[in-house]
């Protein structure tokens, strides 16, 4: 039960809805498109800390960050705005902020994937 509870906060889904005005087919499709677009950037973050390229971390985090807020999935980018925020913390710190993004992105998957089941 706490998860379900953890899932039902991973998207503040009365401000997506308000601002898709309750387009569900609209909402699948931002689902879908927001999933592609996390996975690419969560590799560029990835290749970022391997390749030391703090602007390539920075682009990646503030790119997913905005898309992140934009779904109402506020934890997921108040998260990104820290790695946006810090792009010269050296690997390991970069590698624990990764692996918050990957928890809490799998949050918001979990929680699409139940909405989506629900429709």
């Amino acid at each position: 039960m706490e998860n379900n509870q953890k899932h039902k906060k991973a998207i503040d889904t009365e401000f997506l809805r308000s601002i898709i005005e309750n387009d569900v087919e609209f909402e699948k499709e931002l689902f879908a498109i927001f999933s592609e677009n996390a996975h690419r950037n969560m590799v560029k973050m990835d290749d970022a800390i391997k390749n030391g390229d703090n602007n390539s971390w920075y682009m990646a985090s503030h790119a997913f960050k905005g898309a992140s807020a934009s779904i109402g999935a506020f934890d997921l980018s108040k998260i990104l705005e820290h790695a946006q925020k810090h792009p010269e913390d050296n690997v390991e710190q970069k590698t624990e902020t990764l692996n918050k993004i990957r928890d809490e992105f799998r949050l918001v998957l979990d929680f699409i994937n139940e909405e989506l089941l629900e429709k």
